[in-house]
């Protein structure tokens, strides 16, 4: 995946996958906890999905969205950032860095590449434990 920032602002599609990076102050079993009732608050919502959370540093928490549906509204980070802070009713959490995932055409050779070495191997081992006919 590669990681691209964006503006708050940008409108995002169905399908589109962020990453949501805050500032944040408090110590990690306390992050922890408001994180999962956050992700409590906000399950069940038709525009967005929280994917994944983290604590990668002591003053950061990382929030992976996938956005499900923009209709009536046009979903943006920062509508998704407004729902995440609403959701905790915390102001722990200051928006930092917005990035946009995407699968690089790179990262999809690479892994199709792996697969094949793969699959070479195997029938390169297959043949070689098969007994020969003469």
């Amino acid at each position: 995946m590669q990681r691209i920032e964006i503006d708050i602002s940008k409108p995002l599609n169905p399908g589109d996958r962020i990453e949501l990076h805050f500032n944040s102050v408090g110590m990690v079993w306390i992050k922890a906890t408001q994180i999962a009732l956050i992700e409590l608050r906000l399950k069940g919502k038709p525009e967005f999905e929280i994917i994944y959370s983290s604590i990668p540093t002591k003053s950061t928490v990382v929030f992976g969205v996938e956005i499900k549906k923009t209709n009536p509204v046009v979903v943006t980070a920062a509508v998704i950032a407004g729902a995440i802070v609403a959701a905790g009713l915390m102001t722990w959490l200051t928006l930092d860095k917005v990035y946009q995932l995407i699968e690089s055409p790179a990262g999809k050779a690479i892994v199709g590449g792996t697969v094949f070495s793969f699959a070479a191997l195997a029938v390169a081992a297959l043949l070689m434990i098969l007994p020969r006919r003469k």
